[in-house]
């Protein structure tokens, strides 16, 4: 999901939100980050990489970078307990070296 779609989600869903859920919300947003990004690259074991997008979204790091020249990342959902849907994650799989 884009920033624009997640964008237009929290402006919908906002209204049957509670001030103190919006609240909370505003407080998390303001702590992402967008200084400091994390590249994977060819991984090969993605409960790795899943605990690793865990963290990233656990430490506000809101961009993270996928090479995929040999191996193709597939999430592990019970790694990463649904924090893949906050983050933005870009994939280079498009020529032999993405590096």
């Amino acid at each position: 999901m884009d920033n624009i779609a997640k964008q237009k989600l929290y402006a919908f869903l906002s209204d049957l939100l509670t001030e103190e859920r919006k609240s909370l919300f505003d407080r998390v947003i303001k702590y992402r980050t967008r200084h400091l990004t994390v590249v994977l690259e060819n991984i090969f074991q993605p409960h790795n990489a899943s605990a690793v997008m865990r963290s990233c979204d656990l430490n506000g790091i809101q961009d993270i970078h996928v090479i995929e020249n040999n191996n193709e990342y597939t999430v592990n959902p019970e790694v990463a307990m649904g924090s893949t849907k906050w983050l933005n994650i870009y994939r280079y799989n498009e020529s032999g070296n993405n590096t």
